[in-house]
Parts: C-alpha cells; structure tokens; sequence
C-alpha cells in the first residue's frame, strides 16, 4: 500500500480525529486484530456476533498507527483515533479515494460463478506482459473488495478486481469503490436468488458494473446469456461509449473457441479473436474454455503477445477444491467442493459426462444452499438436466447425494432417467459406500455448497 496521512484519511471519510496527529502515515489496513502490525489502520467491523471495537485497545499496544471508531466516548491511548459514523462505510470510502490515485486499467470481474477462477486466468494471461494486482481468493464483497484495492502501490501496472454480491444494493456500492474501465460477466445463474428474486433481477444488480466502463464489457454469451443480458443490463448508468463483446463456444459470438480436445488431464482449443492461437489448459470442463477465451481477449485488448499469454494459461493450476483432481488406488476424484450453484453443478457434470476413459463416471452431489423457495424446483432442474445428458447418448454410471434438498435431483433423474441413484444423510455413509463401490479406472466427482462440507467426503475417500 501507498502511504496515506491522517489528514487524508480524515478528508476520505469525512472523520473527526478524536486524537493524533494530522501527519503521521498508515501504511497498512486491516479488519483483523490478529493481524495489525507497523503502519496499520484498524478498522473495527460491527458483526452479528461481535463487535470489534473491543479489540482497539489491544491493536493499539500491537502496534496499530491508527483506529477507526463510531464511539465518540471511547477510552484514548497512543496513536490516532478517528471518529466515523459507520466503519465499515468509512473503509469504504478511504479504499474509494485511495482507488483514485492510481491512473491504471482496472478490470472488474463478476457472475453467479467463475469468478475466482475467471479472475486467476485473466490475471496469468496479462502477467505475461504486466505487474498485475488481484484479488486475492475469493475476497470480492463489500469487505474483502476494499482491502483488495488497498493492496494496489506504484508497481502496479493493471488490476483484475473480482466482485461479488448476494443482496439488492451491493454491486453498486462496490462499483462506485473499485470503478473498473473493462468488465467481465461470467454468467447470471441463480446463485442469492432467494436474495434477489429472479435471473432477470440478479442481472440488473451485477449489471451496474457497468458505471465507469470506458472500453469493453464482456460477457459469456452461451444459453440465453445475450437475451437475459441486453433486457436488463443498465446500460444507461454509464456516460461512456462502451463495446460488448460476448464470448463462448459458438462460432457466431465475438470471441469464439474451436477444435476442441479433451485428454485425461487436460484440454485445447483454437482461440478465435484478434489472432487465432492454440491454447492447453491443465483443468478440464467447458466453463474453463470459457474462462481462458476471456482472459485471451483481455490480453489481446491490453497489447499482450497472445503465444506468451496462451503460454502463461498452460501453466495455471486450480485452487484446492476448485476441481482439483487427486488420484487414489487409480481412482480420479474431481474435488470440486469449494461452492455450489445449479448452473456450477450442470457445468461440472457435463464435465464428467465427457471425461475420457473407459472407466465408470460417479457424481456425488450435496444440496445447493441459499435458492429460498425455489430450491426444490431448482434442484430438480439439475436432476432434469442429467437425465437429459443421458438421453443424448452419454454416458453416468452412479449418482450419490448428500443433504435434504439434493434428494430432489435423485427422484427428478429416476423419473426420467435409468441412471442408478443412492441418497443419504451424513457424510460418513456416503464416503462407505463409495469406497466400497468405487475401483481401479472410476471418476468421481464431487460437489457442493460449501456450508455442506463435502470436503469431508474427498478428505474419506482420498486417505
């Protein structure tokens, strides 16, 4: 982080300095007590369970330059104590005026899913030709986004931000925080729909990325993502003269990939943009053909040779339980438990639908958290969607789930389907009776929303 003054912390988010002085310096800020050191602001966040102010006057021993505070009466110590309304707003507004000192392309990247990986193979394909700074994980809501920016110093050549939201009001707060010059749009599934509503209302919240577009907004524009995003993206929030560009499979998009190949463990396609270029990538699925176009495109728009970016995306790797693939007695688990959605499930079927071999293909699946009322529907939309790849022709030998709702996609696939089904309710059960089912040569897949730990499942089968 670039230093910042009091002072300017004080003009950032119109905060009174209880006590202090105007020009000493933060390097540094943080939310987490654990981890203040030289130079830090701490900011004290109000949760559901914990305040942390009541950590102020052990961050300040620790060593803390400064402290946010919305208590006016609070007990005062050494070093800067500055009042503010709201701290979270606060740290919100400072990340905001410190985004604004830098005169770099910041790219804003967001979807129902995708994000992450989207954002991590933009950011290698650019790495070929710049000092790119990203988010890092997954850190891209209404906290993690603005300690994201913070992260950005005078190195920095270009940014590639990842932005999240699951309530009406978020991207737009966040927007107006990172104000990106190109974006991405992944997809618009039904992730926070209990949240939102419906598709067309999820489209028009992570729509507003396109305020302070200058360039391009890209989007995936497989299934009826060029419809859905023309009705309801605000186009008219943005002053600017913007292109968009949809990218995907199909021949007819702006961006498009072909001659599609699909090994054991790993996969290539031709990318067809401004130059035709053969990419390899070491992670299977459609989703990441998909992710690699985008990031190509990106690299392409900023001037990077397309061989040295097609180059820097062979050797991306994925994040643990992001369809990593680990091997045990020659069987492959796909651990693929880090989240779920409706859309990420088919996705990651489909997957395993075309996975090479001649070994049996094993989806075990959880149940899909945060659909509100819809979710019985939903999730027997993922039964219909299996059942349906199987009367194309293709080939699943076993689907296992876990959890209340994910039984709806195993009565869904047996009313349609004559792919075997076997449901239960804890992990322990689920992990036997794959050991004893699974051998030599079988893929299993593993899926579902975080809150339902299927990690435990890998953890069982895996040792």
């Amino acid at each position: 982080m670039k230093a910042m003054t009091i002072e300017e912390v004080i003009e950032a988010t119109s905060g009174t300095l209880l006590k202090g002085n105007p020009s000493d310096e933060i390097t540094n800020v943080v939310f987490d007590s654990r981890e203040v050191g030289e130079g830090t602001l701490f900011v004290p966040i109000i949760g559901e369970r914990v305040d942390a102010h009541k950590f102020i006057p052990d961050v300040m021993k620790a060593g803390a330059v400064a402290t946010f505070t919305s208590n006016k009466d609070i007990q005062l110590s050494d070093g800067n104590y500055i009042l503010v309304e709201d701290t979270l707003a606060a740290m919100q507004d400072l990340a905001g005026y410190y985004r604004k000192q830098f005169d770099i392309p910041v790219i804003g990247v967001t979807g129902s899913v995708g994000k992450t990986t989207t954002k991590e193979m933009i950011s290698a394909a650019l790495g070929a030709g710049y000092k790119v700074h990203k988010t890092a994980g997954n850190s891209n809501g209404q906290i993690g986004l603005p300690i994201t920016l913070f992260g950005i110093d005078d190195e920095t050549e270009i940014a590639v931000i990842e932005m999240g939201m699951s309530l009406p009001g978020e991207m737009a707060r966040i927007v107006d925080i990172a104000r990106p010059q190109t974006a991405v749009l992944t997809n618009v599934g039904v992730s926070h729909i209990g949240n939102l509503g419906s598709r067309a209302n999820i489209a028009k919240e992570k729509g507003n990325i396109v305020k302070y577009l200058t360039e391009y907004f890209y989007i995936c524009g497989n299934g009826d993502m060029i419809p859905l995003t023309k009705e309801n993206v605000p186009y008219d929030i943005c002053e600017n003269d913007i292109k968009t560009i949809y990218y995907g499979e199909d021949e007819s998009l702006d961006i498009y990939a072909s001659d599609i190949e699909v090994g054991e463990n790993s996969q290539s396609f031709v990318y067809n943009g401004k130059s035709k270029v053969k990419v390899t990538l070491s992670v299977l699925g459609s989703h990441n053909i998909n992710n690699a176009l985008v990031a190509m495109a990106l690299a392409e728009q900023y001037g990077v040779d397309p061989t040295k970016a097609a180059e820097a995306l062979s050797e991306y790797k994925s994040y643990d339980m992001r369809g990593v693939v680990k091997e045990v007695d020659g069987i492959r688990v796909v651990d693929d438990t880090y989240n779920a959605s409706p859309d990420s499930v088919n996705s990651n079927v489909k997957m395993l639908f075309d996975y090479p071999g001649e070994g049996r293909r094993i989806a075990v699946l959880a149940d899909v958290l945060e659909l509100g009322e819809q979710s019985e529907e939903l999730h027997r939309g993922m039964g219909s969607f299996i059942a349906g790849l199987a009367r194309e022709g293709k080939r699943l030998d076993l689907v296992v789930t876990y959890g209340d709702m994910a039984k709806y996609i195993c009565k869904q696939i047996s009313e349609e389907s004559d792919i075997p089904t076997e449901s239960f309710d804890d992990h322990d059960s689920v992990a036997k009776y794959l050991k004893d089912y699974a051998k030599a040569g079988d893929v299993i897949l593993v899926k579902g929303s975080r809150g339902m730990q299927m990690d435990k499942v890998v953890d069982m089968i895996c040792n």
